[in-house]
């Protein structure tokens, strides 16, 4: 039996995702098979992926577009492995970073493992329009945490309403049943990626996940005083905040200047999305 399953779901990583790869194959631990779900990929990704000759990749492409939550409940039917470790298709994982994982999973009190994530490296500083990832302990983030695959099952899989934070509903499921611990030195680095205008506006859609994980679970992440996000709502309330990102941030390049007066249409967006969603699910958030 495998030991571990690496669970990568992706769309259009022709980037990234041969560096991902070549990181994961590269592991010290080697008992490992990598799961890759392609849902619909147009660009160059499948035949990046082709290309590595190791018979630990098993590469699958959708025959149809099913979205990330659908996504992952998939890779998990394909996974055999007893921990199953995942990352994202634009990260590259430390050397270490399978070892580091089981040496938390192996304790029968573990059912999970959350790992940190660096965007870019320890030291990069971001400028605006760099499509940062936030990492804390808590976070849950599917770009580096492991799970054992029995207790994953167990509970459902992957709630299938989320196009976004399907993660962290999954782990805060799984802390109702058993332990997450947090390990630093299970590290995964996100590669630098710049966003448009066009990526700007439609993360605008992604609060209204936050509707489903305070509804089930009443999380102070995403509301405090049922007030979602309270910086956004500032701007909208008051547009003059959005140039407060000239200070507050690092602008160097024509793409930071770019992105910014689409900061205000995000935030607009953000509150219709979030009100919609709320009305449908009879939700009270500001």
């Amino acid at each position: 039996m495998t030991t571990v399953s690496v669970l990568m779901c992706v769309r259009n990583v022709e980037k990234y995702i041969g560096n991902c790869i070549k990181s994961i194959l590269e592991q010290g631990f080697t008992d490992f098979e990598v799961i890759i779900v392609d849902d619909l990929s147009n660009d160059r990704t499948q035949s990046i992926i082709e290309k590595f000759n190791d018979k630990r990749i098993k590469y699958f492409r959708n025959k149809k577009w099913l979205g990330i939550s659908k996504n992952r409940n998939l890779g998990m039917k394909y996974a055999k492995g007893q921990f199953v470790f995942f990352t994202d298709g634009d990260c590259v994982v430390s050397k270490n970073w399978i070892a580091e994982g089981l040496r938390f999973l192996k304790n029968p009190d573990c059912a999970g493992v959350e790992g940190k994530i660096y965007y870019v490296s320890k030291n990069y500083r971001p400028t605006f329009s760099d499509h940062t990832y936030e990492s804390k302990p808590g976070g849950f983030m599917t770009g580096n945490i492991a799970y054992k695959r029995s207790i994953v099952e167990n509970i459902g899989g992957f709630d299938e309403r989320y196009s976004y934070h399907e993660d962290k509903d999954l782990a805060l499921r799984i802390l109702q049943i058993g332990k997450i611990e947090f390990n630093p030195a299970m590290i995964v680095f996100v590669q630098k990626q710049t966003l448009t205008p066009e990526d700007l506006v439609k993360q605008a859609q992604i609060i209204k996940n936050k509707v489903y994980l305070f509804k089930r679970f009443r999380d102070k992440d995403v509301a405090s005083w049922r007030i979602v996000d309270p910086r956004s709502l500032m701007k909208l309330l008051c547009p003059a905040f959005v140039f407060a990102s000239l200070f507050l941030n690092k602008f160097e390049t024509k793409d930071d200047y770019k992105l910014l007066p689409f900061t205000y249409v995000k935030v607009i967006l953000e509150r219709l999305y979030l009100w919609r969603e709320c009305a449908k699910e009879r939700v009270i958030l500001i």
